[in-house]
């Protein structure tokens, strides 16, 4: 059951996007960060995994900060718009309603 999650696995798109959702799916419903916008939890979250990930592996370098910021900003992007269009196909279609944007 460790190999879920590993840093290397963390390291690709894929992971990254899947931890974002996960953490931000649950973080976002807890007291102070119930009043911060869900894109901007999730961009915090993509941000610290990315640099974390980068941090953990050996593999940090100040000079890469705009490309973790980047890499960050992608992840972000990817984990919002995945969870809009298995949102809006499960619940939005069923009330109506677009989703949470």
């Amino acid at each position: 059951m460790s190999d879920l999650f590993t840093y290397a696995s963390l390291g690709t798109l894929t992971g990254a996007v899947t931890a974002t959702v996960l953490v931000v799916e649950f973080l976002k419903e807890l007291g102070p960060l119930k009043r911060l916008p869900t894109r901007w939890l999730a961009l915090a979250v993509a941000e610290g995994i990315v640099v974390v990930t980068s941090l953990a592996t050996g593999n940090f370098a100040a000079a890469n900060l705009p490309l973790y910021f980047l890499n960050g900003l992608l992840v972000a992007a990817s984990a919002i718009g995945g969870w809009q269009v298995i949102h809006d196909n499960l619940v939005g279609s069923a009330s109506g309603k677009k989703g949470d944007r």
